[in-house]
């Protein structure tokens, strides 16, 4: 077996493991720089309802806001916004 062939490889298998350090330090480096934003929603179910063998119904809070969602097997699910307790409140004093 020639020499060449094995200093093509392990120059090849070098510049990759380089290639690979300079992405992860540029990466450090660039990540810091992006804005910093406290705004990431938080999304949790906060029920899960079994209707059938296939079917269910969740109760999912993104933020302030909760949605109901119902899956059923064949069909898209439906989504349906919640009235959080502000709102009702706030329904209440209008009428």
């Amino acid at each position: 077996m020639s020499y060449d062939k094995i200093l093509i490889v392990v120059l090849f298998l070098l510049a990759l493991v380089l290639v690979q350090l300079l992405i992860k330090y540029r990466g450090n480096v660039l990540h810091p720089s992006l804005p910093k934003t406290s705004s990431f929603t938080k999304i949790s179910v906060q029920a899960r309802l079994p209707l059938s063998k296939n079917d269910r119904a969740d109760v999912v809070s993104v933020g302030k806001q909760s949605f109901l969602l119902v899956f059923a097997k064949g069909n898209s699910p439906s989504i349906i916004e919640l009235a959080t307790d502000d709102q009702q409140v706030l329904n209440g004093i209008e009428e």
